[in-house]
């Protein structure tokens, strides 16, 4: 009698443990397909999104609040489905700042929440010049030229010293202040001329620094730092008449 008890509690034990290890293995492969289909689902709204707000930044298309709307709203749903993605939050800094300089959202408070979206995403990855790079633009286009500013881009120069987005920004940043004889200019001088010529040798910058270069009118002034610094410049890219 008692070796049938203990042969049924033996049965019986063997049946509880293969079937929690059933069990227990559906459940994982449910989550591991649950976050699989989330996470492919959030790709597919960052995808959808990232070539408009490329565009918007590049100038290649008239954007419009619909397409703002939009964009916002796939980049959200993308964060909601994967929060911890560093390229999601750092696009969702991206398109409140569009929103901002488009008027589509309140500047200040677009560009104080694109900043807060940049941190964030800087936390996930503190060593990206891009975000360093953007958190700078972020601050200028809010007129905010500090020690806080001066920090980005001396970390945006360290990590990202090829980087495009880096040669863009002090490219842009650097000919807007030199133009307008800015003091904060000072903190851009040791860096701005080699960064236009990395900026205009890189076919990922060169056509933002060209067209910086054209709205802030320092074609004779770059032409002049190319010749002693970058021939090749003066030559085949600026095609300089008068470098001199």
């Amino acid at each position: 009698m008692h070796r049938k008890l203990a042969t049924k509690a033996k049965y019986a034990s063997l049946f509880c443990r293969k079937y929690i290890f059933v069990f227990s293995f559906g459940f994982i492969a449910s989550i591991g397909l649950y976050n699989t289909v989330n996470y492919g689902l959030a790709s597919l709204s960052y995808y959808s999104v990232q070539n408009t707000v490329q565009a918007w930044q590049n100038n290649r298309e008239t954007q419009t609040e619909s397409n703002y709307i939009k964009a916002k709203s796939a980049i959200t749903n993308a964060r909601k489905r994967h929060k911890a993605h560093p390229l999601y939050t750092e696009l969702a800094a991206q398109i409140y700042e569009w929103g901002a300089i488009g008027g589509y959202e309140n500047k200040s408070i677009g560009l104080e929440v694109s900043k807060r979206y940049y941190m964030a995403a800087i936390k996930m990855r503190p060593t990206w010049p891009v975000t360093y790079a953007s958190l700078a633009m972020n601050k200028w286009r809010s007129n905010e030229f500090d020690g806080e500013l001066v920090e980005y881009l001396k970390l945006a120069n360290q990590y990202g010293p090829k980087k495009a987005e880096t040669n863009i920004l002090f490219s842009e940043l650097g000919l807007a202040l030199y133009q307008n004889n800015h003091p904060f200019y000072a903190e851009l001088r040791p860096y701005l001329r080699p960064r236009i010529s990395q900026g205009l040798r890189n076919v990922q910058s060169r056509e933002r620094v060209l067209r910086a270069i054209e709205h802030y009118k320092a074609k004779r002034t770059v032409c002049r730092w190319m010749k002693k610094d970058d021939p090749f410049m003066t030559r085949d890219i600026l095609n300089c008449e008068h470098p001199a």
